[in-house]
């Protein structure tokens, strides 16, 4: 709720400032609009380091806490730095954690996110594949995963990924464990485990 309300506080002051007649800069915007919010920008990329730090050095897995408050951090930091090129890696990371932290269905939005928001992003390629494979595996959306794969098929036709977007267009009935299933069988009834 608190993030809906800063998103929304964030909106309305950005538009505020927008509208005003003077041309700030991007910078002296975001500034002003983090002052008019009470963020510190400062502050706020100090906690957000001090998370990134304590999520890649766990040495075993990070706190859900720590999880949970960078999806939260990383999606801020994307909505109040727009223009900052690792804008799209912090929603790409948001979408890593979220499925990391079953929660498929937002990794999804976030995915969705990049592609509307950074369609020149230099991971677009991975971005639209991890979206079909998420909508195909994680959230067993067969149409919008035969889709998505089939746009991806068009819009990369050179891309490495492309074999794998046909394989499951091909076998999306299948759940990657019976794909599995169905691999090993195959590879039994083709002498392939005994070479």
């Amino acid at each position: 709720m608190k993030t809906i309300q800063f998103f929304g506080l964030l909106t309305v002051c950005g538009g505020f400032i927008i509208s005003c007649g003077s041309e700030p800069t991007d910078e002296v915007l975001i500034e002003t609009t983090m002052t008019d919010i009470g963020l510190d920008t400062a502050a706020f990329l100090t906690n957000l380091k001090a998370l990134e730090s304590r999520i890649d050095n766990s040495l075993d897995m990070p706190k859900e806490k720590d999880l949970k408050e960078a999806i939260t951090a990383f999606q801020d930091f994307a909505a109040i730095f727009p223009e900052d090129p690792k804008a799209p890696d912090y929603l790409l990371k948001a979408s890593d954690i979220s499925l990391t932290t079953e929660q498929p269905q937002m990794s999804v939005a976030l995915l969705e996110q990049i592609i509307e928001k950074f369609p020149n992003y230099r991971r677009i390629e991975d971005v639209k594949y991890n979206r079909a494979s998420h909508l195909d595996f994680e959230l067993r959306d067969t149409t919008l995963a035969k889709e998505a794969y089939q746009g991806f098929i068009e819009e990369y036709p050179n891309s490495p990924l492309v074999n794998d977007c046909k394989s499951r267009i091909e076998n999306i009935r299948y759940s990657a464990d019976e794909l599995a299933e169905k691999f090993m069988r195959e590879l039994e009834l083709n002498g392939g485990l005994d070479q």
